[in-house]
Formats: C-alpha cells, structure tokens, sequence
C-alpha cells in the first residue's frame, strides 16, 4: 500500500512539475517598440508582442510606430486576446487608435478586451481614455462602434481599469491559456502598473515605466522568464528623472532578488542609448543571467 501511495505521489508530483515548466517551444517575445517619446532616436515608442503557438495572443503597449512594426511581424489583428497598457503617457498608448482603425480591414469579429490603470489626478481611466480617444464624443468618434457597439456584425473593445492598490495583483484571464496579471508601480505622479503574462507554463514580466519606489516588482517578477525593464535613465540620473525611471543598479539588483531567468533592456532614450556598455557593466556586477538590448523587431525566445 506505501509502495502504491509513494508512485502515485510521485507521477503527481512530476506530471504537476512538468505543467509548471515553460514550454520555451510554443512562446516568443516580439519588441514592437525600444524607444521613448523622443522624435530623432530613430526607435518606434513602447510596443510589444507575445506570440504563442505561432500567432500574436497579447499586445503590450501601443506607442507610436510600433502599429507599422506590429503590420511587419505578420501578426493577425484577429488573433489578439488582450491589450495591455503599462500607463497612457503618448509613448505608451498614442497608437491605440491606429491599431483599432486598421483592424476594420482584417477579420477580426470577436470582442478585444483592453486593460490599463485606473484614474488618478491627474490621468483618466483606461474606460475614460477609450472613451474621450473613440467614444461619441471622443476625438475619433468616427471609430465609436468599437467602443459603443451597435451593430452584432462588429466587434467590441472592452476595458477594464485595474486599481492602483500598492502591493495587491489583480489577475485578468484573457482565455483558457493566457493569464495577465498587473500590479500598482510607482511612475511619479502618473497612473502606471506594470504586467505578468502566463502562458504555457511561461511568464513574462513588463515592469513598464516605474522607478520602484513601491518595491514590489521583485516579487511580482520571481522566476520570470522574461523580464522587460524599462532603461530610460543613466544610474547618475537625479530630480525628475529619477522619480520616473530606474536607474540600471536598480534594474540589476530586481532582476538579481526575482532571479529571471532573462533580462531585456528596453525603452531606450539618447542619454541611455549612448552608454550600453556602461550601464550593461553595472547590471552584470548584480545580475549574471542573459541580457539583451531592445531594438525593433527583436525576437526573443524563452
């Protein structure tokens, strides 16, 4: 009888641990977009796809120029299951627009769901934001049958706004095998949070713009595959700059305490862009795993 129970714990034991492996085969990261709002870095703003069993599942961020990117991929706008927004700054979310005006000539016919942060006071609602871009009264409101559908033959964008709660997560399914989660991140006085994937026993994590203040994205990064971190400032940044972005030691030591399994280094401006070398010197002090600096069409395998 002990014999039994010890084998049948055992095969449970490894078929659960075999579940919970990231099956690397099925999952790949796409970079969109690796700049910033600047006009002359020659980078499309923040954007970013991840493909699972060989279609685009969850698009994170919608910075300008990375909808060009997303129609160079090859992706189909029909097979989309959720857009997710780190927060609503230009280089984040300009192109939401653009992506929901060019779906009208794919296929697509089924409800898009969106999330983002909610109010704060000084940004709206991801809801509100939706509404004021392509609602009745909105600046596209040529678009409004996206946000207010009236016609069963199209599709409806559906938004959820994810509180701002420091140190809770919020899980969102976006279907039977992807799970987005989100946590509250300090981005100055800006409404931000930043997103985990799970997908195929795959995580990948966006920390977005944040200088973690919080000190929550270690443990909303634990064992992560992929940790995307936002490298818009240089470790000697002060003033303004510091209480939006972190610096490269704080990057290393996140993703040294999360223990990811890879780091990509993305959301470039020109005064990070011209020292790489530097501040890839400061993160491997830190962190020993594999780095890779974000360009645009970057593919990364998990």
């Amino acid at each position: 009888m002990f014999k039994r129970v010890s084998v049948l714990f055992l095969i449970l034991f490894c078929t659960q641990s075999f579940a919970n492996q990231c099956r690397n085969d099925q999952v790949k990261l796409q970079v969109l977009g690796s700049g910033g709002p600047e006009l002359d870095d020659g980078r499309n703003s923040s954007g970013y796809l991840i493909w699972y069993k060989n279609k685009a599942r969850v698009l994170i961020d919608a910075g300008a120029g990375s909808s060009v990117e997303y129609g160079r991929s090859g992706a189909d706008f029909a097979d989309l299951q959720g857009i997710l927004l780190t927060h609503l700054h230009v280089d984040h979310s300009a192109d939401l627009a653009a992506f929901i005006k060019g779906s009208y000539f794919t296929s697509r016919n089924t409800n898009l769901s969106l999330y983002g942060p909610a109010a704060n006071d000084l940004m709206p609602a991801t809801s509100d934001y939706l509404q004021r871009l392509m609602g009745d009264k909105g600046a596209f409101a040529y678009l409004n049958d996206y946000v207010n559908k009236r016609d069963e033959a199209d599709y409806k964008i559906i938004a959820t706004d994810v509180p701002l709660i420091k140190g809770q997560t919020f899980d969102y399914s976006l279907s039977k095998d992807i799970t987005a989660k989100a946590t509250f991140v300090h981005h100055g006085p800006v409404a931000a949070v930043a997103w985990r994937v799970e997908l195929a026993g795959c995580s990948i994590v966006f920390s977005g713009d944040m200088n973690n203040q919080f000190d929550v994205l270690s443990a909303f990064a634990n064992n992560a595959d992929i940790l995307v971190a936002n490298n818009a400032v240089p470790d000697n940044a002060t003033g303004a700059a510091v209480n939006l972005h972190m610096p490269p030691s704080a990057i290393a030591l996140i993703a040294k305490n999360a223990q990811v399994k890879q780091l990509v280094l993305s959301h470039f401006m020109k005064r990070t862009l011209a020292i790489q070398n530097e501040t890839l010197g400061i993160i491997r002090a830190k962190y020993r795993g594999p780095i890779h600096l974000a360009r645009d069409g970057l593919v990364i395998d998990l």
